[in-house]
């Protein structure tokens, strides 16, 4: 009997451990083989498996959602949504399941990306590598540091870029991935350039040249040595940036946006105007907004150059125009919507063009249309400036009113009026005892929790009121007073940082909270900084080399700027001194 039980025991231990292990379906694992090659084959394949994937264990589902993510970001299908993501992602994490979760973390992170939300990327992509490191799948762990890389660097934060770029290049290296080694090598020389470091971007562009040539891939080399003329423009070698420029072998790139883009730049730095003039003009049949605004401004110093008012006008006026229309766009539907336009305008003119010939007055309507419509998008965007500021307006009414609010409960007055409801309440529990016990042990309730509240105010107004005193015994606060008094004394760059310092200690980021309500620039943060040791009109006009009626503007200003309401600048006083 014994003997039987633990047969029986055994086979469902077996059992168990081969539905656990079972094999993924043989067109999950086709479509999986696809997707660095062929997405959207892979994509095709993954949504004829939608209804029967339905059938299949948890584990087959949450595998299949994954390469659905996946197969769509590798055909550079924009995320639109985290829902399916997050599935995914509990699952692997709430099974710690070391095999999937960190291409989960990954495409969490390219999700994010896509969504605009790159501190949730960045934190993904991290806990992808953590997962990762030491480990041998080099083919994710470099893709993780590129686009770890891309997002520092979109967010000039160089530093960390470039410890980025530079490790997704060690993957590259140890995968022998020449294509990869030659782009990251471009990221780093790119990221040298932000940092102004044009000896090192020399020797990273040399670097990619180099490694392209000996894997010997034309398009390759060429992107390097597009970064190399770009390089030299800006080094002022224009020999050596034309004789770059003429080493470009690639019809393709010729005719890409960087190439017109780099060769109308150098032409017109060596005043060859008819070859920048060419290049701009290629420049204007692309797609683009920063195209057109390159080659808009590049015409208009062309025409300027050659007396041409007129001309200078009018591509002066679009240079004008694109720039505002890239300022104001925020999001993929903007954008969207500002290349459908372009290409309206692109086929008005291209029938523009072939009337022509006809009639004149043919070609005035023509061009009337395109004024009308270029006027009916200011309009628009003049439209769209307008409701973000009031947006922007009605956020910083919230964030003054909290900051009010956390004001009030912190004085005098709050204390008295808890005290007034404690005085209530001390009545209805005199009342209250002889009728309801509940009651009482309610209003009981609410009457310790006001005294705590009272209690925790009035600690932390002792303690403000040591660290104020602390504070107007230091040796920066003294300075500044006497300075009012003593010209002899010079303030410095570091007395303003250190008044900064030691007033957020006293007060409790100051300062922070200060630019979470409005950007303050640098001078209206020094007529803050002394307003708040109650400096008065005349020396913070000394102190910041400012006339009184500027301090006066400035302060009424910052007052209508926070508050959304003309104001007195002693309004504003009234406010720093409370902040």
């Amino acid at each position: 009997m014994k003997i039987l039980k633990l047969t029986y025991v055994c086979l469902l231990l077996l059992c168990c451990h081969a539905c656990r292990n079972r094999p993924y379906p043989y067109t999950l694992q086709a479509a999986d083989t696809l997707v660095y090659d062929h997405p959207d084959s892979a994509c095709t394949l993954l949504d004829r498996m939608k209804d029967s994937i339905l059938t299949e264990p948890q584990s087959t589902q949450m595998y299949y959602q994954l390469l659905c993510i996946k197969a769509r970001d590798k055909a550079y299908v924009t995320h639109t949504s985290d829902s399916a993501l997050l599935q995914v992602l509990h699952y692997y994490e709430d099974r710690n399941d070391k095999k999937h979760l960190p291409e989960a973390y990954y495409y969490a992170g390219r999700v994010y990306s896509d969504l605009q939300d790159a501190p949730q990327a960045l934190s993904y992509y991290q806990k992808a590598a953590e997962l990762l490191e030491g480990g041998s799948d080099y083919r994710l762990m470099k893709v993780i540091y590129s686009q770890m890389g891309e997002l520092f660097f979109y967010q000039d934060v160089y530093e960390e870029a470039m410890k980025a770029f530079k490790k997704a290049y060690l993957y590259n290296k140890l995968l022998e991935d020449g294509r990869g080694m030659v782009i990251n090598l471009c990221y780093i020389g790119n990221t040298f350039t932000a940092l102004n470091n044009a000896d090192s971007t020399l020797f990273y562009y040399q670097k990619a040249y180099e490694q392209a040539s000996e894997i010997n891939n034309r398009a390759m080399m060429d992107r390097a040595q597009i970064s190399l003329t770009s390089l030299y423009i800006q080094l002022e070698e224009y020999s050596s940036a034309k004789a770059s420029l003429q080493m470009l072998d690639s019809p393709q790139l010729r005719n890409q946006i960087s190439t017109c883009a780099v060769a109308a730049h150098l032409y017109f730095k060596i005043e060859e105007m008819d070859s920048a003039a060419y290049y701009y003009k290629e420049l204007l049949k692309f797609n683009n907004i920063y195209a057109q605004q390159t080659a808009h401004r590049g015409l208009a110093e062309i025409a300027e150059k050659k007396s041409d008012s007129s001309s200078a006008l009018e591509h002066l006026h679009l240079y004008n125009s694109w720039t505002d229309s890239i300022k104001k766009i925020t999001n993929g539907e903007n954008i969207r919507r500002l290349q459908s336009l372009y290409n309206y305008q692109l086929r008005e003119r291209e029938n523009a063009q072939l009337k022509a010939d006809k009639e004149d007055l043919k070609q005035w309507i023509a061009y009337g249309g395109i004024f009308l419509i270029l006027l009916t998008f200011s309009s628009i965007t003049y439209w769209m400036y307008a409701q973000s500021k009031r947006k922007q307006l009605k956020i910083q009414l919230e964030k003054l009113k909290q900051v009010k609010k956390e004001q009030y409960e912190k004085s005098n007055n709050f204390i008295e009026q808890n005290k007034r409801k404690i005085n209530e309440l001390e009545n209805e529990l005199l009342l209250s005892k002889q009728k309801n016990d509940s009651i009482y042990k309610l209003l009981l309730t609410q009457k310790e929790q006001l005294l705590r509240i009272n209690s925790k105010v009035e600690i932390d107004q002792k303690e403000q009121a040591l660290l104020e005193v602390a504070f107007r015994q230091s040796d920066i606060y003294n300075k500044f007073k006497s300075a009012v008094t003593c010209k002899e004394i010079v303030i410095e760059s570091k007395d303003w940082e250190m008044l900064r310092v030691q007033i957020d200690h006293c007060y409790k980021d100051f300062t922070s909270r200060l630019y979470s309500i409005y950007p303050v620039s640098d001078i209206e943060m020094k007529i803050c900084l002394l307003l708040k040791i109650k400096i008065n009109v005349t020396g913070i006009s000394m102190l910041t080399e400012r006339s009184k009626s500027t301090i006066v503007s400035a302060r009424k200003k910052l007052y209508e700027k926070t508050h959304g309401k003309p104001g007195k600048p002693e309004e504003w006083d009234l406010f720093i001194y409370a902040l």
